[in-house]
């Protein structure tokens, strides 16, 4: 449902502010392959990054865009053996347009993955690794994005360090949330139309944001009501209208003061109040 929406969107976007156009080569964003290794040892891993640098103004999306837009996806193309992993996503911002409220990123980004060397690599051979990226920045119109990016990995018998890519990554893994300590103990409970977060921080709370990671089960536009009493936290989130079956589990990123994110991945206890029923 959430991609049929945002495909809706898209084909509408004169009416909602979003018009887009066939794909062309890269514009109102630049993307890079950033490699913090410039030569691995056989069945090593690769730390790497794809950084987006996009124009002022514009933006792109995280993994869950929101009410529209795509988030960007990589189709990886490696020498046999080398495996990619899963991406790590930084900390989104709220995105607000007449299509929405939308998640995702303004500025310079980098998505963190690692590519595994297999253990059978010969030293003093070079292996090229890279894909096609497909991406959308996004402004008052919507643009379709796509490249092929590409980056030489010496295997060696010692492991060499770029020392420029390295910082680059570093700096973008501080943007990663972080995980939620135990000593928070979590709670999500399913309540009418909304669910609620309990949890106890270790930190005075003024401000609570959360990203819900999986589509269609927060309304994304509507307030999140913060209250803490005796040290407890509580934030409620309204249900999507679009939300058809109770969800097991909450997913997203929690942050608070506007400065510490956390991963939260909790199951959901339906309750029901008196006098209100549960979908």
């Amino acid at each position: 449902m959430q991609r049929l929406l945002a495909n809706f969107v898209g084909l509408f976007a004169l009416l909602v502010g979003c018009t887009h156009i066939p794909p062309q080569p890269p514009k109102h964003s630049q993307v890079s392959l950033v490699v913090a290794q410039s030569a691995v040892t056989p069945g090593s891993d690769v730390n790497v990054g794809i950084q987006f640098a996009v124009e002022n103004g514009w933006h792109i999306y995280w993994q869950n865009p929101g009410d529209s837009g795509e988030p960007p996806r990589m189709q990886w193309q490696l020498p046999a053996g080398i495996t990619a992993g899963a991406i790590e996503w930084p900390t989104p911002v709220r995105l607000t347009n007449p299509a929405g409220t939308d998640f995702g990123y303004e500025g310079t980004t980098v998505l963190l993955t690692a590519l595994r060397i297999p253990a059978t690599a010969q030293p003093g051979t070079t292996l090229d690794v890279g894909g096609d990226l497909r991406w959308l920045v996004c402004h008052d119109i919507c643009v379709p994005q796509r490249t092929t990016l590409k980056a030489p990995i010496h295997i060696a018998d010692a492991t060499s360090v770029d020392s420029s890519a390295q910082r680059v990554l570093q700096t973008a893994a501080e943007h990663l949330p972080k995980s939620l300590p135990a000593s928070f103990r979590p709670t999500v409970t399913s309540v009418g139309d909304a669910l609620r977060v309990t949890l106890v921080p270790n930190q005075p709370v003024t401000q609570a944001q959360f990203f819900p990671a999986e589509p269609e089960q927060v309304d994304n536009g509507a307030p999140q009501e913060l209250a803490t009493q005796a040290g407890k936290l509580g934030l409620t989130l309204k249900k999507s209208e679009y939300l058809r079956e109770e969800p097991s589990r909450l997913r997203g990123v929690l942050v608070f003061n506007g400065l510490d994110a956390y991963q939260l991945d909790v199951p959901i206890h339906l309750t029901k109040q008196k006098g209100s029923s549960s979908r």
